[in-house]
């Protein structure tokens, strides 16, 4: 259940669970700690969490200047969350591509490389260079992605599209099972008939 935050006409802004008035740096140090915190409208009910949350974006930028580069922000004005998950669909496009890269680069140096321990031992360090280097890279990518996760706008945002490609897989998923299977679905029923 979320923590409920009452904002008042003067913009005051009440912890229902503490029973005391909060900033809005407490607002993002319960974000921060994983509470789920819902910021509501004292007199009409209306959910005010998306535009408090971006609020401590603002005052956040405001103090740290530029953490967030202008260009982002401009794409973020004209595109909205698409403009974060494109970001994020690219570096990881990306890094896959740099991985086989990495894999085939490997491989032809095996292939091309005569037989004998010295080479084996070259290989097997750079191999375990190259395993150690992705890894780190694999935890760059996850702290990378778990940082946006846990950010107070980015968060849901991935999440919402997160929700959708696994629906979209499970479908896929079920018409290749059905097309195996050989069922037609709808398209073949209305073939028959």
């Amino acid at each position: 259940m979320p923590r409920v935050v009452k904002r008042y006409s003067n913009r005051k802004l009440y912890d229902t669970t503490t029973s005391r008035y909060v900033a809005l740096d407490d607002i993002a140090a319960m974000v921060r700690r994983g509470e789920e915190v819902e910021v509501t409208d004292n007199e009409t009910g209306a959910d005010l969490t998306a535009v408090t949350l971006a609020q401590i974006i603002l005052e956040d930028e405001r103090r740290r200047s530029g953490v967030l580069s202008l260009s982002l922000l401009r794409d973020l004005v004209r595109n909205g969350g698409t403009t974060l998950a494109d970001a994020t669909a690219r570096g990881l496009e990306t890094l896959g591509e740099i991985r086989e890269a990495a894999g085939r680069r490997v491989a032809e140096i095996v292939n091309e490389s005569p037989v004998g321990p010295a080479i084996d031992e070259v290989l097997a360090g750079s191999r375990r260079r190259i395993d150690d280097l992705q890894k780190r890279i694999d935890s760059g990518i996850k702290t990378s992605l778990d940082t946006l996760r846990n950010h107070p706008s980015i968060g849901p945002e991935l999440e919402r599209v997160e929700g959708g490609l696994r629906e979209i897989e499970a479908r896929l998923k079920t018409l290749v099972s059905d097309a195996k299977d050989g069922k037609g679905g709808d398209d073949s029923a209305r073939r028959n008939s």
